[in-house]
């Protein structure tokens, strides 16, 4: 793969072929060894790695979990200040 953005950010970009789409559409459907279990020239390591991350996130891209900490942290920061 070559491009300038982490694997992950590409991995999210990317225009998925319909059985990496399946996949995505019904993650929640496989275990970890079954991801890792995936064959086929649409599965290269990479893919399989991000979508254990996405696995192991619920769902939910880097920036969208850095997203959610940022606003607990705001929110217990504003908290404080109000005591």
């Amino acid at each position: 793969m070559r491009s300038s953005m982490s694997t992950g950010n590409f991995f999210q970009k990317m225009k998925k072929k319909p059985a990496v789409q399946r996949v995505l559409d019904s993650l929640d459907d496989y275990t970890e060894d079954g991801i890792r279990g995936l064959t086929g020239t649409h599965f290269p390591m990479w893919i399989k790695e991000e979508l254990l991350e996405l696995k192991k996130r619920n769902g939910k891209t880097a920036e969208d979990a850095a997203f959610e900490i940022a606003m607990k942290m705001i929110a217990a920061s504003q908290h404080s200040e109000i005591k």
